[in-house]
């Protein structure tokens, strides 16, 4: 499985529930902690060699980006098999951000 692959993985680690998002559709302050927490944790393991310091960037690209496409409802109900458009456009967004 390549790299890119591997990260679309991590982000379905949304299943956990957890500047770009507007008040409006920002998520509870619980759903981000919990989401960045195991983000972070799953990118560490998942980054190739010397990339592993990037997780912080991408998990927060990542929830912001989210925020800003998807309604927290639709976040919350999010299956781990389960990647709709915006969690796809998201995760390419993030991975061609930090690299």
């Amino acid at each position: 499985m390549n790299w890119i692959a591997r990260m679309m993985g991590l982000s379905l680690c949304l299943g956990v529930l957890p500047a770009l998002a507007t008040a409006d559709n920002a998520y509870p302050p619980e759903a981000v902690a919990t989401f960045m927490t195991d983000c972070q944790s799953k990118f560490a393991k998942q980054a190739p060699p010397g990339f592993g310091d990037r997780g912080d960037r991408y998990c927060t690209c990542l929830i912001n980006r989210l925020q800003a496409t998807m309604p927290y409802e639709q976040f919350r109900q999010l299956a781990p098999d389960e990647e709709p458009p915006e969690l796809k456009a998201a995760t390419q967004e993030c991975i061609s951000a930090i690299f």
